[in-house]
């Protein structure tokens, strides 16, 4: 047998997803198979799957290769970390990572020019690019548990109180032992079909190149992607998947019912085993979303004053942002988090959680360098998420953080504050959302106290709020002057964190800054009343190193 040696510009068969370098592509994960036959399988980690910015998604995929196909290839597993555009229906592969049977890595790849490519109907492509941008909700188990609420249009706090409820009655269900029923007649089935091979169209003639000396073997049979070659010896970018066709599985036969007990049965892609029980009723269907959502790095927290009614007769507002079935207090609060949904388990096992207590994490005081702030006027568009108030804001502006330069996307406000200074903290806390190229975050925290001066920028929010929740408003004229609203004083504290709220993804840098920013009694109501108690409780330091300016 030939032994493992790393490929040079190999014929690489890419799936898949969103740039998350942030999350270490070798980690154990449950992989959920997309397609496959017996020389490769294309498969997703959906716990890897997360929102970016600018309507983009990203994720971690992979195809893994039979034993025949490793020995040919050099290599028995390509991992892919691709950014997925939900509105373009596009997708760039950021990084790529070969590894042996063993799964120890033997190259990695960062694709210096990243270079979109379309999502084409009916192909494999296209299937990673739904499970990532509109992943279906889970289904529910054996005993008819939901195993996670399912958004629906117009969601509301007591749709989300009466899941939660929903959820510990069918729990307590489980527990008591069912009664006894008949088994159901024995039903007649057709043979599983065949195994379908994946189909493989060519690729476009402009990336078709013949394998090079230093290239392993390309595959000669039909391949999960689009075969290739580098011209020139340069860094492949991403390449397509090809399309796929599924074999058509054939209907189980089903016993004779009377017409009087037949229910429907819900619209499924395989056939299921009929039962002589009805089945467990099912939450509505998502429906189609009539807004453009715009996808950030920040999941917001969900609504806590009561949503504005309308006529039984006009369409519901629709909520800018999805997955947001949970709460910050309740059968859907922080404690229940992580059990809400199967990619969200971080929010209860995770060990690098925000916010934590500054003051009581044992903070080394070092001689920090300033972080540099690139920040001006700018235009802006404020949105009323349901959950709290959002600010997207003009491109162009960033920070730097120990060599590394994050852009600015967006603004999000907090009532009270997150960060803790020996269990105290601010009535106001505002976050500054970044990321850099690589998809890795940061987040910029600056305090409020309450004061006797008015903020300007604060006030200029206050001037400009949508009217409803769910609503935007892009003032024609006014604009933030953000750098005006930074505290004069450098000093901070810096800490590797999460996301503060679903699906609490980790590796996220905190810059929190240490001087507070004042505002006046009323700007402080007036926000504290729009969406109260909008912050996650403190989570456990774990030892982690926090640095703190002296």
């Amino acid at each position: 047998m030939k032994p493992n040696r790393p490929p040079s510009l190999p014929h690489l068969f890419v799936l898949l997803l969103g740039i998350m370098t942030a999350m270490p592509c070798v980690a154990q994960s449950d992989w959920e198979r997309i397609v496959g036959d017996r020389e490769r399988t294309v498969e997703i980690d959906p716990a890897s799957i997360f929102d970016s910015y600018h309507n983009t998604k990203v994720a971690w995929g992979r195809v893994v290769l039979s034993a025949a196909e490793s020995e040919k290839n050099h290599y028995h597993t390509i991992k892919a970390l691709n950014r997925y555009d939900c509105l373009n229906r596009s997708f760039i592969t950021i990084k790529r990572v070969y590894l042996n049977v063993d799964q120890n890595v033997l190259k990695e790849e960062t694709v210096s020019k990243p270079v979109a490519t379309v999502v084409k109907r009916n192909s494999v492509d296209e299937q990673m690019w739904r499970k990532v941008c509109f992943p279906t909700p889970p289904a529910k188990d054996a005993k008819g548990t939901p195993q996670a609420p399912v958004p629906t249009k117009g969601s509301s706090s007591r749709r989300i109180d009466r899941l939660a409820a929903a959820a510990d009655q069918a729990a307590v269900n489980a527990r008591t032992p069912p009664a006894a029923v008949a088994p159901p007649p024995a039903a007649s089935v057709a043979p599983p079909p065949a195994k379908g091979r994946i189909k493989a169209t060519p690729a476009e003639s402009a990336l078709t190149a013949a394998p090079t000396a230093n290239t392993p073997a390309a595959v000669t049979r039909p391949t999960v992607a689009a075969e290739v070659a580098p011209p020139d010896g340069a860094t492949p970018a991403a390449m397509p998947m090809t399309p796929v066709t599924a074999p058509q599985p054939t209907p189980a036969a089903t016993p004779a019912v009377p017409a009087s007990r037949v229910t429907p049965a819900p619209r499924v892609t395989l056939p299921a085993a009929t039962s002589s029980t009805s089945p467990p009723p099912s939450l509505p269907p998502v429906a189609r979303r009539e807004r453009v959502r715009e996808s950030t790095p920040v999941v917001f927290p969900a609504p806590s004053r009561t949503a504005h009614v309308r006529p039984a007769s006009a369409t519901p507002k629709t909520p800018l942002i999805g997955n947001d079935d949970w709460r910050y207090n309740g059968p859907a609060g922080p404690e229940q988090w992580g059990k809400l949904r199967p990619d969200w388990r971080l929010c209860g096992e995770g060990l690098r959680q925000s916010p934590i207590d500054l003051g009581t994490s044992g903070a080394i005081a070092v001689d920090l360098d300033p972080v540099s702030f690139d920040y001006r006027t700018t235009s802006f568009r404020i949105t009323d998420t349901g959950n709290l108030l959002r600010v997207a804001v003009g491109e162009g502006m960033e920070i730097e953080v120990r060599g590394r330069k994050y852009a600015l996307t967006g603004i999000t406000l907090h009532s009270p504050g997150e960060a803790r200074f020996n269990g105290e903290r601010a009535e106001l806390e505002v976050h500054f959302a970044h990321h850099d190229r690589d998809g890795r975050q940061a987040f910029v925290a600056v305090q409020a106290k309450r004061g006797e001066q008015s903020n300007p920028m604060l006030q200029t929010l206050l001037n400009n709020l949508p009217l409803e929740q769910y609503d935007s408003y892009t003032p024609p004229t006014a604009q933030l002057d953000l750098a005006a609203f930074l505290p004069t004083n450098s000093a901070h504290f810096l800490y590797m964190g999460s996301l503060s709220a679903p699906p609490c993804s980790e590796e996220v840098l905190w810059i929190v800054m240490k001087e507070p920013v004042i505002l006046s009694a009323e700007q402080l109501d007036v926000f504290t009343g729009l969406h109260p108690g909008n912050a996650r409780p403190t989570q456990a330091a774990n030892g982690r190193t926090v640095l703190e300016s002296r």
